[in-house]
């Protein structure tokens, strides 16, 4: 019969992976769409376009607001080409559009677009876009993408998926942690994989919710995979030595 410190840590584990699960599952899909949204129109050139925001995640129900934000920082009024690109169904079948915007000195205006779910390429599954902005001396020539992953989970919307996804992520790794913490055997090492793991979520998905960084949770995902492999064949090289009898017997 285990012992109750073997029961809490056995329960530790299962807090640990469900809450490991919903992480990768989360932070996968997200960086997933920003992926697949970064090979999408490859064949514009210019310099970042660091305000084009979009959502990360929504569901069919809901609609797709695309930000971008441009200002004139010069003394003279400006005119800068916006071309906007949405993927229709499919990566080649695309939606182009082209306006004039212009600017005062001095002037910053945000401008939208809406996407509806029933343009998501890959059966649905991810909204691609893409903004051009032409150059005005010395202002360069602009260029983004951002990709929305659409999630089909009935009575919720995109932010209570990505809420409630990012709490159990959060809630289930840290208690989970602190329970296999709290009853480790000093002589077997720590858990600080499980630390780090835990860490690497929550950096990928500030970054990605902050400033769009997919490739920080793509990078994210990616060392929460390795880093928990190696914590289990450590785990299990552990129990190996243990059970194997000595030489000469």
């Amino acid at each position: 019969m285990d012992s109750p410190v073997n029961t809490q840590r056995r329960w530790g584990a299962i807090l640990f992976f469900i809450g490991f699960v919903a992480g990768v599952w989360l932070m996968g899909g997200i960086a997933w769409a920003g992926l697949e949204a970064s090979l999408f129109d490859t064949g514009t050139v210019g310099e970042n376009l660091s305000s084009l925001r979009c959502p990360l995640v929504i569901t069919p129900d809901e609609s797709a607001i695309v930000r971008v934000t441009l200002d004139n920082p010069l003394d003279r009024p400006i005119t800068r080409l916006v071309r906007w690109r949405v993927a229709q169904r499919h990566i080649l079948l695309v939606e182009q559009e082209r306006e004039g915007v212009e600017f005062q000195p001095g002037e910053r205006k945000t401008l939208t677009r809406e996407l509806s779910p029933e343009a998501g390429v890959y059966g649905g599954r991810f909204l691609m876009s893409s903004v051009y902005v032409g150059s005005a001396y010395p202002l360069p020539a602009l260029e983004g993408s951002c990709g929305t992953w659409v999630v089909h989970i009935p009575y919720l919307d995109g932010i209570h998926i990505l809420i409630l996804g990012s709490l159990i992520a959060v809630l289930g790794m840290g208690v989970g942690f602190a329970i296999r913490y709290r009853t480790r055997d000093p002589e077997k090492g720590s858990e600080g994989a499980l630390a780090a793991i835990l860490t690497f979520f929550i950096v990928g998905m500030l970054a990605v919710w902050l400033f769009g960084w997919w490739v920080v949770a793509g990078l994210g995902v990616l060392l929460m995979l390795l880093t928990l492999a190696l914590w289990l064949f450590q785990r299990i090289d552990d129990r190996w030595l243990q059970v194997k009898p000595p030489i000469g017997d």
